[in-house]
């Protein structure tokens, strides 16, 4: 089987030979932003949405890109097409573009310095990874940090450093076993998950946090799209834990599993307890719409 491909700084290179320096500034300070993206049928989903999502993050933290978008987007496809020439045709790929501020001058010295790092490398996805979510829906528990406060970083941001996130669902699962964290502000409003955004089913209607205090994910998107075309009224505003408690069903949409049921809320049963009716109709719409079994690419991966 063919090793799989980076891009790195313009240059087509084995996945075990990309390397970065230990002076790059992502790994001295965190100093980057990413951005990942899927393959449906070994096809890339909705580029031009993930890229101008990475364009915004890269904006948002005064790093910069030295690659025109039609050269990104070459590169991932045949990133993807060098990667897929060996796998089995059901094999779908993770895409990932990182940024990094480049060489930190501490290390090496202002003369050294040099433009920014920039990558593509892809990875096949772990479908089996979320299978017991899919079969029995995910348990969140509200972290008791509160989310970052949009003075100090924009939510819109897909930044490279998690630790926030990480200590979170550490903390979660000393407590509660297979559990993730779900962030709130001290106003206890819910902003997302460390890998998605969160909607409740309140009343039939589809509720989900405000695009601009949350990062605002292409599933995300896709999640609305399908609702509005299903005819069920979606609405974006401040969605608070107290009514998270007692919505009929809870998703999270993320790019790798597209759209996961959450079954438990911190100690309370969410509906059913079993992933819901609505649930069931956004996977089989996304499906239809990408030529995916979605749900059977969960259970078989």
């Amino acid at each position: 089987m063919n090793e799989q491909i980076a891009w790195l700084n313009g240059e087509y290179l084995p996945f075990s030979e990309a390397a970065l320096p230990l002076s790059d500034s992502g790994i001295v300070h965190g100093d980057a932003v990413t951005e990942m993206l899927r393959t449906f049928r070994q096809q890339p989903f909705r580029v031009a949405e993930h890229q101008d999502r990475f364009r915004h993050s890269l904006a948002a933290s005064l790093l910069e890109c030295p690659y025109a978008d039609e050269e990104l987007s070459e590169v991932i496809e045949q990133v993807v097409r060098r990667a897929t020439e060996d796998l089995p045709g059901e094999t779908d790929l993770g895409v990932i573009l990182f940024g990094t501020g480049g060489p930190n001058v501490t290390y090496v010295g202002k003369s050294a310095a040099s433009a920014p790092t920039i990558c593509v490398h892809t990875f096949p996805l772990h479908f089996e990874l979320w299978k017991e979510a899919l079969l029995q829906g995910q348990h969140l528990v509200v972290s008791e940090h509160p989310a970052i406060s949009v003075d100090s970083l924009d939510p819109t941001i897909k930044s490279r450093s998690r630790m926030h996130w990480r200590i979170a669902d550490r903390k979660v699962r000393r407590q509660v076993p297979g559990a993730s964290a779900l962030f709130a502000t001290r106003e206890k409003q819910i902003t997302e998950t460390s890998s998605g955004n969160l909607f409740a089913v309140l009343n039939r209607e589809i509720v989900t946090p405000p695009a601009e205090f949350v990062l605002n994910g292409i599933s995300r998107q896709m999640v609305i799209e399908l609702s509005r075309q299903l005819d069920w009224p979606v609405t974006e505003r401040p969605l608070l834990v107290e009514e998270a408690l007692e919505a009929e069903e809870l998703w999270t949409s993320s790019t790798p599993y597209c759209l996961l049921p959450v079954t438990r809320l911190n100690d309370r049963v969410i509906g059913s307890g079993e992933p819901g009716e609505r649930y069931q109709q956004i996977l089989s719409a996304w499906s239809e719409l990408v030529g995916v079994d979605l749900r059977a690419q969960l259970l078989n991966g």
